[in-house]
């Protein structure tokens, strides 16, 4: 230490401590006790929703979501900022709008990305999928959109037997074909791999999930979260599936959202956001803020903590 620290210390009473050795202890009694535990209950984790299992245990929920794509009725259709620029329904505080100010950073669109382009690459193997691919793009606007209508109305009274889906016939054009492939897609389990694109040949790990997380973040993933209740109005981030906790240190995020006004309001998740950065920077800067920095010495919780201490 330099004289300057020797004379601050020099009424100090200390003793030595081995960092290190208290680390090791804390870190093996933590992994034993986290390992016994693990043992005893297991993970409460439920096992992660693909594509795999939504085409070939509910199907037409499958189907459904890539037809609201088609239609416009999907939200990542119209989800705004990162993904688009559709911005009507982002949430702003005093005329502010964050996502509008950010922009759109991951341009997406829902047609091209989670439909044409995982076909396009079905299409290199299947002829029957390349061909309807063609017949679908080299149709007029207008004849796309009747096709499209068609088979959304006829997908709603649409059956399953034996796994397979059966509609009443019509005038679908090359969407039969189109949703065959991809229900052939998400049996076989290549849906994520299709959607997800490598920049470059080299690039052998993708490890951005974004696409397939955006396809079934509507219905499909919504169902699943009711059925385990973690809903957002069932303090969903701080509920663990069953009777377990989960992430216990957001449940101040989640008792804002319970509360007016952002429990009703369209801009709860920016007031709640903003509470929570407004909070964090309240303690961050407790020391130096005039008032707060003297509750430590009025309330004395340190002569507790160093109790030893203040015996001598």
């Amino acid at each position: 230490m330099s004289r300057k620290t020797d004379e601050y210390f020099k009424d100090v009473p200390m003793k030595s401590y081995d960092l290190i050795k208290e680390g090791l202890i804390v870190f093996g009694a933590v992994s034993v006790l986290i390992i016994i535990l693990a043992i005893i209950f297991s993970s409460p984790d439920y096992p992660t929703v693909k594509a795999q299992q939504i085409a070939t245990y509910e199907p037409l929920s499958y189907l459904q979501t890539f037809t609201d794509i088609l239609t416009g009725k999907s939200e990542i259709s119209h989800y705004g900022p990162p993904y688009d620029n559709d911005v009507k329904n982002s949430q702003s505080l005093f005329g502010i709008t964050p996502a509008e100010i950010l922009g759109t950073t991951v341009p997406i669109n829902a047609v091209n990305d989670f439909i044409i382009e995982p076909l396009t690459r079905l299409a290199v193997i299947d002829k029957n999928v390349q061909i309807a691919l063609e017949q679908f793009k080299n149709a007029s606007p207008q004849q796309r959109q009747m096709w499209i209508d068609n088979y959304s109305k006829a997908l709603d009274n649409a059956t399953v037997m034996n796994g397979k889906v059966q509609m009443a016939d019509g005038d679908y054009g090359p969407l039969p074909v189109m949703m065959n492939g991809l229900l052939l897609l998400g049996k076989s389990g290549l849906l994520e791999g299709a959607l997800q694109k490598n920049e470059s040949p080299y690039d052998f790990y993708n490890l951005d999930y974004t696409k397939p997380l955006l396809l079934f973040q509507g219905k499909v993933y919504h169902s699943v979260a009711k059925s385990l209740d973690m809903l957002g109005e069932d303090w969903g981030i701080s509920n663990e599936t069953g009777n377990y906790p989960g992430a216990w240190w957001l449940w101040p995020y989640t008792f804002f959202y319970q509360i007016p006004p952002m429990s009703t309001s369209p801009n709860g998740d920016l007031e709640v956001g903003l509470i929570m950065i407004g909070l964090f920077l309240v303690l961050l800067f407790l020391p130096v803020i005039p008032v707060l920095n003297k509750i430590p010495k009025w309330v004395k919780v340190y002569r507790i903590i160093w109790r030893d201490w203040y015996k001598k």
